[in-house]
Formats: structure tokens, C-alpha cells, sequence
């Protein structure tokens, strides 16, 4: 069985493809595929943004701390699901 701790130590990309295969299985509840491309959405929205270089330390950082939460919701959405 996986866990939350298991899913914590992917990277936020591979949450963001299983939240996309669960947004795509017709047999997954309308509310929980609604809510998987909602974080699919988000994600790309965050990645496909201009990247922040490192050195605009301000900028990269908040991008970074954008990510890391939304990777700490997708692994409460997943958990059950997996």
C-alpha cells in the first residue's frame, strides 16, 4: 500500500501526471476527476509561467514554496486514491 509518505517523496511532476490519469479513468467519480484536472491545471499554470532564475532570489523562492504546497495537496487528494 502506498502511503502519504510515499507519494511525499515523488517529485511534484509525478503527482501532477497521476493527478492527470485520474482526471482521465471514467470510472473515478465525476467530484474526484473534477478535482484531479483542477491540479493538473494548476500545476501547468505554475510551470508554464516564465522561469524564475535563481539569482531573483525573491521570485524563485516563492515559486518553489507555490510548488511545494501545491505538491502537499495533491498528496492529500491522491492518498486515498492510490
Amino acid at each position: 500500500m502506498v502511503t502519504p509518505h510515499d507519494l511525499q517523496r515523488l517529485d511534484a511532476i509525478l503527482l501532477a501526471v497521476m493527478c492527470k490519469k485520474v482526471a482521465e479513468d471514467a470510472s473515478m467519480d465525476a467530484g474526484i476527476r473534477a478535482k484531479a484536472k483542477q491540479f493538473k491545471d494548476e500545476w501547468h499554470k505554475l510551470v508554464d509561467n516564465e522561469p524564475a532564475s535563481q539569482g531573483n532570489g525573491k521570485q524563485f523562492d516563492a515559486i518553489k514554496d507555490q510548488v511545494a504546497e501545491l505538491k502537499s495537496r495533491m498528496v492529500v487528494f491522491l492518498a486515498p486514491l492510490i
